[in-house]
């Protein structure tokens, strides 16, 4: 079943939650709010529950261990869970999460604009990430959160590499390859190479594969849709560039913005379904948009760092 977009705002809103209480400078104040906060909806506790297993990958207290000891006398019952996570809110929301900054840690690792990271992983092959991207990984190197931008996973070794994203787990098998892109508007998840196992949850009825040369594109409000795109586009930023094939500029204009630290806004929602088809080459910054009403019926105004495109 596909996660309702009310779900999907609690989860949004639990996800915010527990960063706060994350916070090196969260108060007894955020603590109480939150407190009042999940209690008002079963719903809600159900969202941290399973939000908690991302934060898992800051390394110290184990969320899990945490709530199986504590739910013991009947850890069958989802009631008995939502029961045990109010009893830790009220007696001290910060032991469910990760706070010991002397514990095992994850690795924080973000890209400027501009540039990309690769990174080896230690018996789990390696990954490429994107300009202006953002991913937490596991000390260990199992595992990861895509926090935002675009990212290659090469896994090389028998061991399955994991991988969540919005609310999304990729598990990655030997020799299998994914490039997954979340932003604002949308998580797509391609198969590069070898079949790819999706959960969007604890039962196996909602798990998803899919093969070589498909994506997975899920949308803010939870839809959900499987393609085939043009893997040379689709793999092009590993080079420095983007091609675009009919792409709507609204589209278009979301990826040039992880290369550009101009902002860039469309005026018109009638523009932002016109298609584009060119190369953007990263190094060749605002060119490219300079270029665009040559292409398409529109114009650019610039007002220092804002680029925004009108309609003619």
């Amino acid at each position: 079943m596909i996660p309702s977009e009310n779900l999907l705002a609690t989860r949004e809103r639990a996800a915010e939650w527990i960063a706060r209480l994350h916070a090196d400078n969260c108060t007894d104040n955020d603590r109480a709010e939150f407190v009042q906060w999940i209690r008002g909806d079963s719903c809600r506790a159900d969202a941290v529950e399973l939000l908690t297993d991302y934060w898992e990958l800051g390394g110290g207290v184990q969320t899990k261990d945490i709530l199986q000891t504590f739910a013991a006398p009947d850890a069958r019952s989802g009631k008995t869970r939502r029961r045990v996570l109010l009893a830790l809110a009220s007696v001290g929301t910060v032991a469910l999460f990760p706070v010991n900054r002397s514990a095992k840690a994850s690795r924080i690792l973000q890209t400027p604009v501009g540039r990309t990271l690769r990174i080896s992983l230690p018996d789990y092959g390696s990954c490429l990430l994107d300009s202006g991207s953002r991913m937490t990984l596991s000390e260990d190197g199992s595992r990861a959160r895509l926090d935002q931008g675009q990212v290659l996973l090469s896994p090389g070794s028998r061991k399955t590499f994991r991988l969540s994203a919005r609310n999304i787990t990729v598990y990655l098998p030997e020799q299998a390859s994914t490039n997954i892109r979340s932003d604002n508007a949308c998580t797509d998840i391609t198969a590069v190479r070898g079949h790819i196992l999706l959960s969007k949850g604890m039962a196996s009825s909602t798990d998803v594969w899919i093969r070589t040369g498909q994506r997975l594109r899920i949308l803010k409000n939870g839809r959900m849709s499987v393609d085939y795109p043009n893997m040379e586009s689709l793999l092009s930023w590993q080079t420095g560039r983007l091609i675009f094939r009919n792409t709507p500029l609204l589209d278009a204009i979301s990826q040039i913005q992880r290369y550009t630290s101009q902002k860039i806004t469309i005026a018109s929602p009638a523009l932002e379904n016109l298609k584009l088809s060119g190369v953007y080459f990263v190094s060749q910054g605002e060119m490219f948009l300079r270029m665009l009403p040559r292409l398409l019926p529109v114009r650019l105004e610039q007002n220092g760092n804002l680029y925004t495109f009108r309609a003619l």
